[in-house]
Protein backbone atom coordinates (compact mmCIF):
# COMPACT_ATOMS: atom_id res chain seq x y z
CA UNK A 1 0.00 0.00 0.00
CA UNK A 2 1.03 3.33 -0.70
CA UNK A 3 1.02 5.73 2.08
CA UNK A 4 0.99 9.62 0.92
CA UNK A 5 3.25 11.87 2.27
CA UNK A 6 2.10 14.22 4.45
CA UNK A 7 2.60 17.66 3.90
CA UNK A 8 2.21 20.54 7.13
CA UNK A 9 0.44 23.45 5.82
CA UNK A 10 3.11 26.35 4.58
CA UNK A 11 1.95 28.73 7.14
CA UNK A 12 3.44 25.93 10.05
CA UNK A 13 6.60 25.47 8.25
CA UNK A 14 7.02 28.85 8.35
CA UNK A 15 6.37 29.34 11.96
CA UNK A 16 9.30 26.19 12.93
CA UNK A 17 11.76 27.33 10.28
CA UNK A 18 12.10 30.43 11.87
CA UNK A 19 11.74 29.70 15.62
CA UNK A 20 14.32 27.38 14.82
CA UNK A 21 16.50 28.96 12.42
CA UNK A 22 16.42 32.81 14.21
CA UNK A 23 14.67 32.02 17.57
CA UNK A 24 11.04 33.53 16.99
CA UNK A 25 8.39 32.87 14.79
CA UNK A 26 8.91 36.14 12.10
CA UNK A 27 12.77 35.86 12.21
CA UNK A 28 13.22 39.16 13.46
CA UNK A 29 16.58 40.32 14.91
CA UNK A 30 17.05 40.49 18.81
CA UNK A 31 17.32 44.19 18.28
CA UNK A 32 14.09 44.61 16.43
CA UNK A 33 12.61 42.62 19.61
CA UNK A 34 14.20 44.34 22.40
CA UNK A 35 13.36 47.95 21.73
CA UNK A 36 10.86 48.46 24.26
CA UNK A 37 13.39 48.22 26.72
CA UNK A 38 16.18 50.78 25.10
CA UNK A 39 15.11 53.64 27.57
CA UNK A 40 14.93 51.14 30.74
CA UNK A 41 18.97 50.16 30.18
CA UNK A 42 18.16 47.44 32.23
CA UNK A 43 21.26 44.52 33.38
CA UNK A 44 22.01 41.66 31.47
CA UNK A 45 22.48 39.68 34.97
CA UNK A 46 20.51 39.37 38.23
CA UNK A 47 18.40 37.50 40.27
CA UNK A 48 15.08 38.08 38.33
CA UNK A 49 15.06 37.31 34.84
CA UNK A 50 12.33 40.00 32.94
CA UNK A 51 11.13 37.18 30.34
CA UNK A 52 9.38 38.29 27.18
CA UNK A 53 9.42 35.79 24.73
CA UNK A 54 9.18 38.40 22.43
CA UNK A 55 5.49 37.35 22.06
CA UNK A 56 3.64 40.93 22.54
CA UNK A 57 5.90 42.34 20.06
CA UNK A 58 5.33 40.01 17.80
CA UNK A 59 1.66 38.81 17.42
CA UNK A 60 0.60 41.28 15.82
CA UNK A 61 3.07 40.51 12.56
CA UNK A 62 2.07 36.84 12.95
CA UNK A 63 -1.42 37.73 12.99
CA UNK A 64 -0.74 39.86 9.57
CA UNK A 65 1.11 36.55 8.51
CA UNK A 66 -1.97 34.10 9.21
CA UNK A 67 -4.24 36.80 7.07
CA UNK A 68 -1.98 37.30 4.07
CA UNK A 69 -1.44 33.78 3.68
CA UNK A 70 -5.20 32.80 4.84
CA UNK A 71 -6.16 35.45 1.99
CA UNK A 72 -4.77 33.25 -0.80
CA UNK A 73 -5.36 29.66 -2.71
CA UNK A 74 -2.13 28.11 -0.97
CA UNK A 75 -2.52 25.38 -4.37
CA UNK A 76 -2.38 28.58 -6.86
CA UNK A 77 0.34 29.36 -8.95
CA UNK A 78 0.35 32.59 -7.29
CA UNK A 79 0.88 31.38 -3.70
CA UNK A 80 3.71 29.22 -5.07
CA UNK A 81 5.26 32.01 -6.65
CA UNK A 82 4.94 34.06 -3.51
CA UNK A 83 6.74 30.90 -2.22
CA UNK A 84 9.29 30.87 -4.31
CA UNK A 85 9.65 34.59 -3.90
CA UNK A 86 10.27 33.88 -0.17
CA UNK A 87 13.36 31.89 -1.07
CA UNK A 88 15.04 34.24 -2.92
CA UNK A 89 14.41 36.91 -0.42
CA UNK A 90 15.38 34.83 2.32
CA UNK A 91 18.94 34.37 -0.01
CA UNK A 92 19.50 38.18 -0.09
CA UNK A 93 19.04 38.22 3.57
CA UNK A 94 15.98 39.87 4.20
CA UNK A 95 13.16 37.56 5.86
CA UNK A 96 9.75 37.79 3.63
CA UNK A 97 7.80 36.87 6.08
CA UNK A 98 8.44 39.87 8.21
CA UNK A 99 8.05 41.47 4.93
CA UNK A 100 4.50 40.35 4.09
CA UNK A 101 3.24 40.66 7.51
CA UNK A 102 5.09 44.41 8.21
CA UNK A 103 2.16 45.30 5.25
CA UNK A 104 -0.61 44.90 7.59
CA UNK A 105 0.61 45.15 10.85
CA UNK A 106 -1.53 46.82 13.36
CA UNK A 107 -1.53 47.88 16.84
CA UNK A 108 2.75 47.46 16.40
CA UNK A 109 2.81 50.25 19.37
CA UNK A 110 0.51 48.98 21.49
CA UNK A 111 2.29 45.18 21.59
CA UNK A 112 5.30 47.00 22.02
CA UNK A 113 4.47 49.00 24.92
CA UNK A 114 2.68 46.14 27.06
CA UNK A 115 6.40 44.82 27.35
CA UNK A 116 7.57 47.93 28.66
CA UNK A 117 4.50 48.89 30.90
CA UNK A 118 4.38 45.41 32.66
CA UNK A 119 8.43 46.23 33.35
CA UNK A 120 7.72 49.84 34.86
CA UNK A 121 5.33 48.14 37.20
CA UNK A 122 7.09 45.57 38.18
CA UNK A 123 10.21 48.08 39.32
CA UNK A 124 7.39 50.47 41.13
CA UNK A 125 6.34 47.50 43.22
CA UNK A 126 10.03 47.19 44.35
CA UNK A 127 11.51 44.31 41.85
CA UNK A 128 14.89 44.66 40.59
CA UNK A 129 15.05 43.51 37.15
CA UNK A 130 17.40 41.86 34.63
CA UNK A 131 16.97 41.75 30.84
CA UNK A 132 18.48 39.29 28.29
CA UNK A 133 18.43 42.29 25.53
CA UNK A 134 18.88 41.42 22.06
CA UNK A 135 19.94 37.91 23.34
CA UNK A 136 16.63 36.74 24.32
CA UNK A 137 14.82 33.63 22.47
CA UNK A 138 11.42 33.17 21.68
CA UNK A 139 10.29 30.32 24.25
CA UNK A 140 9.52 27.74 22.11
CA UNK A 141 5.76 27.07 23.08
CA UNK A 142 4.68 26.97 19.64
CA UNK A 143 7.14 24.30 18.81
CA UNK A 144 5.56 22.50 22.01
CA UNK A 145 1.87 23.22 21.27
CA UNK A 146 2.31 21.95 17.52
CA UNK A 147 3.81 18.47 17.81
CA UNK A 148 7.38 19.35 16.76
CA UNK A 149 8.89 17.64 19.48
CA UNK A 150 12.27 17.10 17.91
CA UNK A 151 12.79 20.71 17.26
CA UNK A 152 11.92 21.67 20.41
CA UNK A 153 13.97 19.24 22.16
CA UNK A 154 17.37 20.98 20.34
CA UNK A 155 15.82 24.09 20.49
CA UNK A 156 15.38 24.03 24.18
CA UNK A 157 18.98 23.81 25.01
CA UNK A 158 19.82 27.14 23.42
CA UNK A 159 17.35 29.28 25.30
CA UNK A 160 17.94 27.41 28.53
CA UNK A 161 21.88 28.57 27.72
CA UNK A 162 20.76 32.10 27.33
CA UNK A 163 18.56 32.01 30.33
CA UNK A 164 21.83 30.43 32.37
CA UNK A 165 23.91 33.89 31.12
CA UNK A 166 21.83 36.51 33.70
CA UNK A 167 22.50 34.30 36.45
CA UNK A 168 19.26 34.87 37.79
CA UNK A 169 17.75 32.06 39.85
CA UNK A 170 13.50 33.25 38.86
CA UNK A 171 12.68 33.85 35.64
CA UNK A 172 9.46 36.26 35.71
CA UNK A 173 6.75 35.50 32.04
CA UNK A 174 4.91 37.74 30.50
CA UNK A 175 2.65 35.60 28.77
CA UNK A 176 1.59 32.36 30.55
CA UNK A 177 2.22 30.20 27.53
CA UNK A 178 6.38 30.79 28.22
CA UNK A 179 5.03 30.17 31.85
CA UNK A 180 3.70 26.85 31.19
CA UNK A 181 6.69 25.20 28.73
CA UNK A 182 9.50 26.57 31.29
CA UNK A 183 7.59 25.29 34.19
CA UNK A 184 6.26 21.94 33.37
CA UNK A 185 8.46 20.78 29.71
CA UNK A 186 11.98 22.24 29.68
CA UNK A 187 12.46 20.02 33.08
CA UNK A 188 12.10 17.03 31.10
CA UNK A 189 14.06 18.17 28.19
CA UNK A 190 17.18 20.31 30.38
CA UNK A 191 19.04 18.11 32.73
CA UNK A 192 19.76 21.48 34.37
CA UNK A 193 17.12 23.83 34.65
CA UNK A 194 17.16 25.91 37.70
CA UNK A 195 15.11 28.34 37.50
CA UNK A 196 11.92 29.29 39.72
CA UNK A 197 9.06 29.96 37.31
CA UNK A 198 6.40 32.84 38.32
CA UNK A 199 4.37 35.06 36.17
CA UNK A 200 3.52 38.71 35.59
CA UNK A 201 0.27 38.39 37.53
CA UNK A 202 1.96 36.54 40.71
CA UNK A 203 4.40 38.93 41.08
CA UNK A 204 1.97 41.77 41.05
CA UNK A 205 -0.45 39.58 43.55
CA UNK A 206 2.39 38.96 46.23
CA UNK A 207 3.03 42.73 46.13
CA UNK A 208 -0.69 44.06 45.70
CA UNK A 209 -1.06 46.12 48.67
CA UNK A 210 1.09 48.57 47.37
CA UNK A 211 -0.95 48.83 44.27
CA UNK A 212 -2.26 52.18 43.80
CA UNK A 213 -6.18 52.73 43.77
CA UNK A 214 -7.60 53.22 40.28
CA UNK A 215 -10.48 55.42 39.91
CA UNK A 216 -12.96 54.22 36.80
CA UNK A 217 -16.52 54.48 35.80
CA UNK A 218 -15.65 51.57 34.11
CA UNK A 219 -17.10 48.05 35.05
CA UNK A 220 -14.41 45.10 34.68
CA UNK A 221 -14.92 41.56 33.19
CA UNK A 222 -12.18 38.97 33.45
CA UNK A 223 -11.63 37.02 30.57
CA UNK A 224 -9.58 33.81 32.23
CA UNK A 225 -7.01 32.71 29.92
CA UNK A 226 -6.65 28.49 29.25
CA UNK A 227 -3.46 28.47 30.36
CA UNK A 228 -3.42 31.00 33.50
CA UNK A 229 -6.50 29.19 34.87
CA UNK A 230 -6.01 25.65 33.95
CA UNK A 231 -2.58 25.00 33.34
CA UNK A 232 -1.16 27.13 35.92
CA UNK A 233 -3.88 26.77 37.91
CA UNK A 234 -3.89 31.57 38.52
CA UNK A 235 -7.35 32.71 38.62
CA UNK A 236 -8.43 34.02 42.27
CA UNK A 237 -5.14 36.22 41.59
CA UNK A 238 -6.73 38.50 39.00
CA UNK A 239 -9.55 39.09 40.85
CA UNK A 240 -7.58 39.57 44.69
CA UNK A 241 -4.97 42.38 42.44
CA UNK A 242 -8.48 44.02 41.14
CA UNK A 243 -9.96 44.48 44.90
CA UNK A 244 -6.51 45.47 46.24
CA UNK A 245 -7.45 48.58 43.68
CA UNK A 246 -10.96 49.21 44.34
CA UNK A 247 -11.78 47.87 40.82
CA UNK A 248 -15.78 46.24 40.74
CA UNK A 249 -15.87 43.08 38.17
CA UNK A 250 -18.56 40.79 36.82
CA UNK A 251 -18.11 37.42 36.52
CA UNK A 252 -19.17 35.57 33.16
CA UNK A 253 -20.71 32.56 33.11
CA UNK A 254 -17.97 30.59 32.33
CA UNK A 255 -14.75 31.77 34.31
CA UNK A 256 -12.01 30.50 36.42
CA UNK A 257 -10.42 27.23 35.00
CA UNK A 258 -14.26 26.97 33.21
CA UNK A 259 -13.30 29.84 31.03
CA UNK A 260 -14.29 29.59 27.30
CA UNK A 261 -11.19 29.21 24.96
CA UNK A 262 -10.69 32.87 23.35
CA UNK A 263 -10.01 31.11 19.88
CA UNK A 264 -6.30 31.75 19.91
CA UNK A 265 -4.95 28.06 19.27
CA UNK A 266 -6.85 27.82 16.06
CA UNK A 267 -5.48 30.46 14.63
CA UNK A 268 -2.93 29.30 12.39
CA UNK A 269 -4.42 26.66 11.05
CA UNK A 270 -8.32 27.74 11.02
CA UNK A 271 -8.40 31.44 11.12
CA UNK A 272 -11.82 32.10 10.31
CA UNK A 273 -13.02 29.30 13.20
CA UNK A 274 -10.58 31.02 15.45
CA UNK A 275 -12.42 34.45 15.22
CA UNK A 276 -15.69 32.86 15.14
CA UNK A 277 -14.71 31.04 18.57
CA UNK A 278 -13.35 34.58 19.60
CA UNK A 279 -16.72 36.54 18.47
CA UNK A 280 -18.59 33.99 21.07
CA UNK A 281 -16.38 34.66 23.47
CA UNK A 282 -16.92 38.14 23.72
CA UNK A 283 -20.51 37.58 23.12
CA UNK A 284 -20.27 35.74 26.55
CA UNK A 285 -18.58 38.50 28.14
CA UNK A 286 -20.71 41.24 26.58
CA UNK A 287 -23.66 39.59 28.29
CA UNK A 288 -22.40 40.57 31.77
CA UNK A 289 -23.28 44.44 30.85
CA UNK A 290 -19.22 45.30 31.97
CA UNK A 291 -17.41 48.20 29.93
CA UNK A 292 -13.90 46.61 29.74
CA UNK A 293 -13.13 42.97 28.68
CA UNK A 294 -9.61 42.05 31.07
CA UNK A 295 -7.21 39.41 29.92
CA UNK A 296 -4.01 38.23 30.83
CA UNK A 297 -2.15 36.59 27.58
CA UNK A 298 -1.00 38.33 24.68
CA UNK A 299 -2.90 35.35 22.56
CA UNK A 300 -6.32 36.06 24.12
CA UNK A 301 -5.91 39.93 23.75
CA UNK A 302 -5.02 39.06 19.88
CA UNK A 303 -8.09 36.51 19.73
CA UNK A 304 -10.54 38.30 21.00
CA UNK A 305 -9.70 41.82 19.09
CA UNK A 306 -10.35 39.87 16.16
CA UNK A 307 -13.45 38.04 17.37
CA UNK A 308 -14.82 41.66 18.17
CA UNK A 309 -14.09 43.18 14.34
CA UNK A 310 -15.54 40.04 12.80
CA UNK A 311 -19.14 41.20 13.09
CA UNK A 312 -18.27 44.99 11.37
CA UNK A 313 -21.64 46.06 11.13
CA UNK A 314 -22.01 45.52 15.34
CA UNK A 315 -21.75 48.63 17.36
CA UNK A 316 -18.95 47.52 19.91
CA UNK A 317 -19.23 48.92 22.94
CA UNK A 318 -17.12 46.77 25.37
CA UNK A 319 -13.56 47.69 25.62
CA UNK A 320 -10.65 45.06 25.66
CA UNK A 321 -7.18 45.44 27.40
CA UNK A 322 -4.65 43.37 28.88
CA UNK A 323 -4.37 43.45 32.38
CA UNK A 324 -0.85 45.32 32.57
CA UNK A 325 -2.30 48.26 30.46
CA UNK A 326 -4.98 48.04 32.99
CA UNK A 327 -2.24 48.51 35.96
CA UNK A 328 -0.62 50.87 34.16
CA UNK A 329 -2.85 53.45 34.55
CA UNK A 330 -2.89 53.88 38.20
CA UNK A 331 1.10 54.59 37.99
CA UNK A 332 0.49 57.21 35.30
CA UNK A 333 -1.89 59.14 37.54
Amino acid sequence: MMVAEIKLPPVLEIIRGNIVKHGNPLAMKGTEVAAWAKELKLPERGDLLFYTGGEYQLLPFIDSLVSTMTLMDQGSKVFSLMMGARNIINKTGINAEKLYASVLAKDRERFNSISYKAAIILQKLGYDLCYAGKKELYSGALLSELGFSEDMKSYAVKVAEVLKQSGAKTIVCLSPHAAEVFKFVYPKLIKDFPFEIKTFVELVWDKRHMLPAIKSSETVVIHDSCRLARELAIDEELRDILQSMGVPFREARCNRKWTTCCGGPNKLLFPDISHTIAARRVEELEETGADLILTSCPYCLSALQGGQAKDKDKDNKIKIEDLIEFLYRGFEA
